[in-house]
């Protein structure tokens, strides 16, 4: 299994505004990954959804089980993208866990 990937995504969705993503993925080849764990925020940068491989809870939409790879975000003009920290990542899903409880 290659190392997880953890990346902020922030999404402009023309005529509803803009949303952040933070995920940890599981790259499957050179154009997709699996997705692992994904946090929602709103613009303001609060904690609105999270969710993982057997649930989820507060998301705008269901997550996707692969998603494209990071590295062909360049290919999605609407989407910024940034790396993030294990240790970030992990102190975001805890807040998470702690606002939205089990699912």
């Amino acid at each position: 299994m290659a190392e997880p990937l953890y990346i902020r995504i922030d999404l402009s969705i023309p005529g509803a505004g803009s949303v952040t993503h933070i995920a940890e993925l599981e790259p499957l080849d050179a154009h997709t990954c699996r997705m692992k764990r994904i946090i929602e925020t709103d613009a303001e940068g609060v904690i609105r959804g999270a969710g993982h491989e057997k649930g989820s809870r507060g998301l705008g939409q269901a997550p996707q089980a692969v998603v494209p790879h990071p590295d062909t975000y360049a290919d999605f003009p609407d989407i910024e993208a940034s790396p993030l920290s294990a240790a970030d990542f992990e102190a975001l899903w805890l807040e998470a866990r702690a606002r939205l409880g089990e699912f």
